[in-house]
């Protein structure tokens, strides 16, 4: 008789444990499937600003052409501004136990990031090539001192790098992407290394600019 008790015992923990185990189960898969749709998110969002890159077009004033910050990302700008505020005032409001104290503080650090992640203003002139920050820092590369271009098919960043090491780059957040590229080699005429991603390494190719300039500029872009 104890014998059978104990098989109904046993069958009983089974069965009471079996919604456990199936409501763990749907939790990693809830826990999975919010990285997948946030990853998602990203990769739409970074898509959109690309294309709105692409879309916008550079503004000319005299004697020189002005790349300007695309309306893409001064919106995800904005937004990300307004979202890690409303953080910052709903963790100070709601969460009042001592161990949360530094939930609001994380929210503010993230909110002190945001301006950084607007881009610098891009100008070209009868000089050189200009970077200007929205809080006033500026870096200028003349003509005679551009040392090699750079385009990277991954993240679609182009590069201008000078003899003393110093960068400007058009990473896509700003108008006409192709313009400025191809403005850049036809006032310099070097030649453009492109870097091409792969699984394990990076392999870079060198693009006359005789071939890159109307022919391939635009494949080498896209």
């Amino acid at each position: 008789m104890r014998r059978f008790d104990s098989v109904d015992a046993n069958l009983t923990n089974q069965i009471l444990g079996q919604p456990s185990l199936c409501n763990a189960a749907i939790l990693r898969f809830m826990d999975a499937l919010r990285h997948v749709l946030t990853a998602a998110l990203l990769a739409l969002v970074l898509n959109w600003l690309w294309r709105s890159s692409r879309k916008g077009r550079a503004k000319e004033e005299a004697g020189r052409k002005i790349f300007g910050p695309t309306r893409g990302i001064q919106v995800v700008t904005v937004l990300c501004g307004v979202l890690f505020t409303a953080l910052v005032v709903l963790s100070a409001v709601t969460l009042r136990k001592p161990n949360d104290w530094w939930v609001p503080f994380l929210f503010m650090a993230f909110l002190a990031l945001v301006p950084f992640m607007y881009p610098p203003m891009l100008t070209i002139d009868v000089d050189g090539v200009s970077s200007r920050a929205w809080y006033g820092s500026e870096k200028k590369i003349r003509w005679e001192d551009v040392a090699s271009l750079h385009y990277n098919t991954g993240n679609k960043q182009f590069t201008i790098r000078s003899n003393d090491g110093r960068k400007i780059t058009h990473a896509g957040y700003n108008a006409d992407p192709n313009g400025f590229q191809k403005e850049i080699q036809r006032r310099t005429r070097l030649p453009l290394k492109v870097a091409q991603p792969g699984t394990w390494k990076t392999e870079t190719i060198e693009v006359p600019y005789e071939e890159s300039q109307e022919e391939s500029g635009d494949r080498v872009i896209g």
